[in-house]
Parts: structure tokens; C-alpha cells; sequence
């Protein structure tokens, strides 16, 4: 194996064990001793899973660099989706009828390759009020979910 590859594999699973050793303290809710011992072991087990899994499988999903000017207007919609459930929620009360939603079928380029598609999955499913459920390359069509239609909440699909 040629260093290249090696220095590829310790990336990446560095990359892996960076972020499960933040995303297990940030779930448990505590930063004592034992629970950072805790999220290295489950961040060095899991890390090694994900990274065997991959080299395995061969899949890559980089992340395409149209997507990182994305995420600031992604995030903020994610404030103001809040409003918008929260809102969907009180009339449902006073309406004495739940707020159902829809399912919106939509062309979209995010269905052009598998880097784009998971990342545009993840990025677009942060919106609490709307949600990527499938995503069909060969007719390159996305089926959302919103609970209140607003074509902001959709983006980046």
C-alpha cells in the first residue's frame, strides 16, 4: 500500500473520529471524564467502520463546492422554519385540525451524481418544515415533503 493511500485512509478516518467524538458528547449532554472516554472509544470503533466500509465499497461522495455557499442561507432557514412549524402547530390547535403537509415532486439538478445527491440530502433536510424523501437520478426529480409550502425551506434542492 502506497503511502499516499495510507495518508488517505488516516484523513479520513481522522475526519470520521473528529466529528462522532463531538456528535457523541453533544447527544449525552455531559463533559465529565467518562463520557469523553466514552465518545473516543465509540468515535475510534465507529471511525474505523465507517472508514473500512468505504474503502470497501469504493464509494466517494465529495462534497461539491457549490454547496458550501449553501449552508449560511440552509441554516438561517432552519430559524425560520422553526417559526413556520411552530405557527403550523398553534393553528392546528385552534383549528381543531392537523396540519397534514404534502408531498411536492420537483426537477432538480441535486440528482446528478452521488457526492451531489448526499449532500444535497443532508443540506436541504436540516429545514424542520420541509425534507428530501427520495431523489431519482434517472428523471432527475426530488420528492419533498413540506408541512407549509415555502420554496425557500426547500432549498438547496
Amino acid at each position: 500500500m502506497g503511502i499516499q493511500r495510507r495518508v488517505k485512509h488516516v484523513v479520513a478516518l481522522a475526519a470520521w473520529w473528529i466529528a462522532l467524538f463531538w456528535l457523541w458528547l453533544l447527544l449525552v449532554g455531559e463533559w465529565n471524564r467518562e463520557q469523553v472516554v466514552a465518545a473516543a472509544i465509540a468515535a475510534t470503533l465507529a471511525g474505523a467502520a465507517a472508514e473500512f466500509a468505504r474503502t470497501r465499497t469504493g464509494l466517494s461522495a465529495p462534497l461539491p463546492p457549490r454547496l458550501l455557499a449553501d449552508v449560511p442561507q440552509a441554516l438561517w432557514m432552519v430559524v425560520v422554519d422553526f417559526g413556520i412549524v411552530s405557527w403550523a402547530l398553534v393553528a392546528s390547535v385552534f383549528r381543531r385540525r392537523v396540519v397534514r403537509g404534502e408531498l411536492i415532486e420537483r426537477e432538480s439538478a441535486a440528482a446528478r451524481g452521488t457526492g451531489n445527491r448526499a449532500w444535497t440530502v443532508l443540506l436541504a433536510s436540516y429545514s424542520p418544515n420541509a425534507y428530501v424523501v427520495d431523489i431519482d437520478s434517472d428523471t432527475e426529480r426530488v420528492l419533498l415533503h413540506d408541512l407549509i409550502p415555502h420554496r425557500k425551506s426547500e432549498e438547496p434542492v
